[in-house]
């Protein structure tokens, strides 16, 4: 497999594609207590506030930083401003640590109708920022508290081929699409482009190392899998193996769900564990996304086997993420790495983190844009903590954060800015479903990537012909032999990331003044740079 940095990128913004819009089938709208911003439609503050383009967000919810939702006199001056529309933002009652001790932490804030209202209501939070923003131009309520609430986007899984993240179904006949549809360039059996295969190969060897670089991947959680010492679900990775999960942080995101569930639809993450596995028990279908991170901690085994894989969900197996479960988990990693420094805990660091999953964000431009994800980002950046993103499977150059986020300057003493990466096919053309653009800043294989599976996974679709005396056609969705291949730009960020982390065990062993074993921002720091540099960044 190939990594391959771009060095001499075009225009620092170049053209964006706006004709591409977010299409999330209704199912998913309604699971997940969302719907779709329509620019010809949506209400604007207007001042300041330029029109929105298209995103996909949770209509009951907002997302407030920690030290404006935790003050009990703004919610009642925001309520003050809401009752004009019959809303009321219900005040968030579950403390944990990171509640406790992050004050910039952005949290869910459910939004609900007044307990007597005067005529119908639409709980529908982007008007309800439209009401407080209008608010704060008119001098009622602080603009720099207001700037800083935003909708709780939904983030989509960057592994179906159709055209847009989400969708895969051959609707409209896309030349990338992953359904089988004539012309198909991706065309596998089953329902997402991704089919079972045997694979005669052990995990690659681990060698002794000072310390193992951690690469954190927020995903779909973990399946089992004899590469991961994990025969089953009965329970977590052994302690000290290759993968490992964060149980006090995935407590935080399954407290968060049910907090947010009392109020609006939500789909809650109860654990590591990657499932559900099929989507309708009833028809027994496999989720989109079933599998999408045990196959990821494989790309790293292969490529970075000497590197631990810390596992968090955030991603439900339908391909779904709330930017307000994702932002958990970012903040919850700056805590561990802020206080493995501090207190010199080499066992809490993180080095590197995965993202494959991504959203269209609604600003009218880069200049507007101040997405909530980017001050987290920053900040991990500040502590010396690469970020990989995937560039997203649309076939277009809209800007897909927080890969996007490639394109902005980098200050030299904190990491290198976000490394945005798009799909190589095997030959090391460029994949046709893969976005491109001038901050798509790296290109990796994310097309016939083969890689683990979990082996407990075996959906409904049988074979084509009907088994006798043993034989049978290739069972589409039976994955007891452990691997699949599959394509996305969701397998080229993993594969960066690993190279990367790679060459960052090569520069440690290489310098003592880069050794993995201190972990010290200004080391951390430089490492990153240093390995960054040594892969070809």
């Amino acid at each position: 497999m190939v990594v391959k940095f771009v060095r001499k990128p075009g225009k620092p913004y170049g053209d964006d594609d706006r004709s591409a819009v977010p299409e999330m089938p209704q199912h998913l709208l309604e699971r997940h207590g969302a719907r779709v911003l329509n620019p010809v439609n949506a209400l604007v503050a207007g001042g300041p506030y330029e029109p929105p383009r298209s995103t996909v967000y949770r209509a009951g919810s907002m997302l407030i930083p920690n030290d404006i939702a935790r003050d009990v006199r703004n919610t009642v001056a925001f309520n003050e401003v809401l009752s004009r529309v019959d809303l009321e933002l219900v005040t968030p009652r579950h403390q944990n640590e990171y509640t406790e001790r992050l004050q910039r932490l952005p949290r869910p804030v459910s939004l609900r109708a007044v307990g007597r209202t005067t005529k119908p209501t639409q709980v529908d939070c982007w008007l309800a920022l439209q009401e407080l923003r209008v608010a704060a131009m008119n001098g009622r309520l602080r603009k720099d508290f207001v700037d800083r609430i935003s909708v709780d986007h939904l983030l989509v899984g960057t592994v179906d081929i159709g055209g847009t993240p989400w969708e895969a179904s051959g609707v409209g006949g896309a030349p990338w699409e992953a359904s089988g549809a004539p012309g198909s360039g991706y065309a596998r059996g089953g329902t997402t482009g991704r089919i079972p295969v045997a694979l005669a190969a052990p995990p690659p060897p681990r060698g002794p190392i000072d310390r193992r670089p951690v690469v954190a991947v927020l995903d779909t959680g973990i399946g089992p899998h004899p590469w991961f010492d994990l025969p089953d679900r009965t329970a977590p990775p052994p302690a000290g193996g290759f993968l490992n999960v964060f149980p006090e942080l995935q407590d935080a995101i399954r407290k968060q769900g049910e907090e947010a569930a009392l109020t609006t639809p939500t789909r809650i993450l109860t654990d590591f564990w990657d499932a559900p596995v099929t989507d309708n028990p009833l028809v027994g279908m496999l989720d989109r996304d079933t599998g999408h991170g045990t196959f990821i901690a494989g790309i790293i085994r292969q490529t970075a086997p000497d590197a631990n894989v810390l596992a968090i969900r955030v991603l439900h197996s339908d391909g779904i993420a709330y930017e307000s479960d994702v932002l958990l988990a970012l903040w919850g990693l700056i805590l561990r790495v802020q206080d493995a420094q501090q207190q010199n805990d080499p066992d809490r660091m993180v080095d590197v983190v995965s993202l494959s999953l991504g959203y269209f964000d609604e600003a009218g431009s880069t200049s507007t844009f101040t997405g909530l994800l980017t001050e987290a980002i920053d900040r991990l950046r500040e502590l010396g903590v690469l970020v990989i993103a995937a560039a997203g499977n649309d076939a277009t150059s809209r800007r897909f954060y927080p890969a996007a986020l490639a394109e902005r300057t980098s200050p030299p003493d904190v990491a290198p800015q976000v490394i945005s990466v798009g799909a190589l096919n095997p030959s090391t053309t460029r994949a046709l479903f893969s976005n491109e653009a001038p901050w798509v800043r790296a290109w990796a294989t994310g097309a016939g990537v083969v890689s683990t599976f979990p082996i407990d996974v075996q959906g409904s679709i049988s074979a084509t012909m009907v088994p006798v005396d043993g034989r049978s056609a290739l069972d589409l969705d039976d994955y007891r032999a452990g691997f699949a291949v599959w394509d996305g730009t969701s397998f080229a960020a993993p594969l960066a990331a690993a190279e990367i982390t790679a060459a960052m065990i090569q520069c440690s062993a290489e310098d003592p003044a880069l050794a993995l074993k201190t972990v010290d921002r200004q080391v951390a720091v430089k490492r990153a740079r240093a390995a960054l540099t040594r892969a070809g960044g």
